[in-house]
């Protein structure tokens, strides 16, 4: 109960303080529309990359028992595994970030090309009741987006441009944006930035900021490698957490989705995961489970 309520308390400090923080140092006239949504896109996508990543890499350094009983897989980390090869790694890791960034941003330079849809005036600066059914209906279609263009690039001929992501079968933190070019503009950008350009007008730029907040936490957290209780995607029914995107890499099979199980759910694409659950009699989505009724 105690992790339940230091999860709740986390999720909701999020959307109580970061909007309250946005109200009091929006400012008052934008003069570049086009060049304030680029950087600020960006700047908010660094922040939360940092603090989230250097969160995770305090802990990873502790190698704490408390910690550690929260590690997903049995597999040591990359760095007890090869040294010299974790160090490669992860400069390509860092190197590799940096190079999304400029895709991010070069992306954002096209949209904003054809058009700043967003409202940017300080005078209709959303409320959370305005946020939260645009919070849904962007994670609804980047959920969509993601699973299908995730699951095209598991595609025989196609897997070559997500290759690169799968290094990592052990995951952590870092590995969440390690991919090829293709790959992020695909899978990782298109997703993300279709239900906002939907919204057009009716979304503010503020919520548009938070919503990168949530997705990058959610995708640093979905590959950190631990479940940890105090987080509050392990309680929100449905929803992919965690474990459920390790057991993807650590056997490069189904689990293809981002926030929820639903599309992997009704095609069948984690139906392995789930009989490798039941067996274990462990994972909160065992009652999900399409087989349940056919495992003994």
């Amino acid at each position: 109960m105690l992790y339940f309520i230091i999860a709740l308390t986390t999720f909701a400090s999020y959307f109580i303080l970061v909007p309250e923080l946005f109200k009091y140092y929006w400012p008052e006239q934008i003069e570049s529309k086009y060049w304030f949504q680029i950087l600020s896109l960006q700047v908010m996508h660094i922040v939360v990359y940092i603090i989230v990543n250097g969160s995770y890499g305090i802990i990873y350094y502790l190698n704490h028992p408390f910690f550690e009983q929260f590690k997903i897989e049995k597999k040591p980390w990359p760095w007890h595994s090869d040294k010299k090869e974790w160090i490669q790694l992860r400069n390509e890791t860092f190197k590799n970030f940096a190079i999304n960034l400029i895709i991010g941003t070069l992306l954002a330079m096209t949209f904003g090309i054809a058009g700043v849809k967003y409202r940017f005036d300080r005078e209709s600066l959303p409320d959370l009741w305005e946020m939260i059914p645009q919070f849904l209906f962007c994670i609804i279609i980047e959920d969509v987006g993601f699973y299908w263009s995730h699951r095209l690039l598991h595609i025989p001929s196609l897997y070559k441009y997500h290759k690169q992501h799968h290094q990592y079968s052990v995951t952590i933190s870092i590995s969440a944006e390690y991919s090829t070019a293709i790959e992020y503009l695909l899978s990782n950008l298109l997703p993300f930035i279709i239900g906002p350009r939907l919204l057009g007008e009716k979304l503010h730029l503020v919520t548009l900021l938070i919503w990168i907040g949530i997705r990058v936490y959610k995708t640093l957290s979905a590959h950190s490698g631990y479940a940890f209780p105090w987080e509050i995607f392990q309680y929100i029914p449905f929803l992919a957490f965690s474990e459920f995107h390790s057991y993807h890499h650590s056997h490069n099979d189904g689990n293809f989705g981002s926030f929820f199980v639903f599309w992997d759910y009704l095609f069948g694409t984690s139906n392995n995961y789930y009989q490798q659950k039941l067996k274990d009699n462990y994972g909160i989505l065992n009652i999900y489970n399409p087989l349940k009724s056919k495992v003994k």
